[in-house]
């Protein structure tokens, strides 16, 4: 006779164990960590902290994060929250507010319209930004301008001082770009003018790059519609390649997710186009490599979208007028 199948107990195995398993369950199916956190209050605290790691937030589930805000001791927002996307349909208010809380952010997009609230209710967007550890951050052009004009040193604040990564917003058609003060970020290596369009002037795009001395990729994101043959005198520069314009959120997500984003695709056409540019170039400039951490920022919080819907760029990137 064979002996009664004996059933497996997870909790006989030792904790580090039991907490791995749900870790690789949780970051495997973001949409399963949901129910994950329902198992057990233990479960609950090792899952949460992956599906609060990134935030994206529009206009439908912004209220919902502030009752779970409210519900929950600051901290743990701020220890746990290092991805944070705010859309065009968040509210001044409401974004100040999630920014008081997210102080542990890294990587953000911040696409509201800030500077059209009235300073009596908001008061300086300065003074939300500053103290975060940014490494990434998209934002409006003349929000960026503002902040570094209140910034004064921007050495001695988090935000700047180590950036890295820094998408420029246009919310206007622009064709000599100009983003003065950009040699004040010592970090900056990667710069992404959001365009949507090619026709752009050399004498702008010469004077960005020389104010940035380690930078090493030059994205101008253009429409759809637009030639990806660009002007060759216009563009001449390795280290500038045009990017077609991506769905906003997802790309922003892309990286979280395993996936390619504006930036991955930058460094694949910029390592092809270094190695075809001078020996002179190549080698006064640094290698392109990616720098993303996907084991320790794997999850999401994102409630308005399903996996199968898509942000429309309107909505989430730029304002009504």
């Amino acid at each position: 006779m064979t002996s009664p199948r004996q059933l497996f107990r997870i909790n006989d195995l030792p904790i580090e164990l039991q907490r791995e398993i749900f870790y690789i369950a949780a970051t495997a199916d973001l949409q399963n960590a949901t129910q994950i956190v329902r198992v057990a209050r233990r479960i609950c605290a090792w899952v949460q902290p992956i599906i609060y790691a990134m935030v994206t937030l529009g206009s439908q589930d912004t209220e919902l994060f502030l009752r779970t805000v409210h519900s929950k001791p600051r901290q743990f927002f701020a220890a746990h929250v290092k991805r944070l996307c705010l859309s065009v349909s968040v509210s001044a208010p409401n974004a100040a507010h999630i920014l008081t809380v997210c102080t542990g952010v890294r990587d953000l997009a911040f696409w509201v319209d800030f500077l059209g609230a009235s300073p009596t209710d908001v008061g300086s967007l300065h003074s939300y930004i500053s103290p975060l550890p940014l490494r990434r951050l998209s934002m409006e052009l003349s929000h960026i301008l503002d902040l570094m004009t209140r910034s004064g040193d921007l050495s001695q604040y988090p935000w700047s001082a180590g950036l890295t990564h820094l998408d420029v917003v246009f919310w206007t058609h622009e064709e000599t770009p100009s983003i003065p003060g950009l040699e004040r970020f010592p970090a900056l290596t990667h710069l992404a003018l959001w365009l949507q369009h090619s026709r752009v002037s050399a004498t702008s795009l010469a004077t960005i790059l020389s104010a940035c001395n380690l930078l090493r990729i030059l994205v101008i994101v253009v429409d759809e519609a637009e030639s990806l043959a660009p002007d060759q005198d216009t563009f001449a520069d390795p280290r500038i390649v045009l990017i077609p314009y991506l769905d906003v959120v997802p790309d922003w997500e892309a990286p979280m997710r395993g996936l390619p984003d504006t930036w991955s695709r930058a460094e694949d056409l910029v390592r092809a186009q270094m190695q075809k540019a001078e020996p002179d170039f190549l080698a006064g400039t640094r290698p392109v490599e990616p720098d993303v951490d996907h084991k320790t920022l794997s999850g999401s919080y994102t409630l308005q979208r399903g996996t199968a819907e898509k942000y429309n760029r309107g909505l989430a990137f730029y304002p009504r007028f």
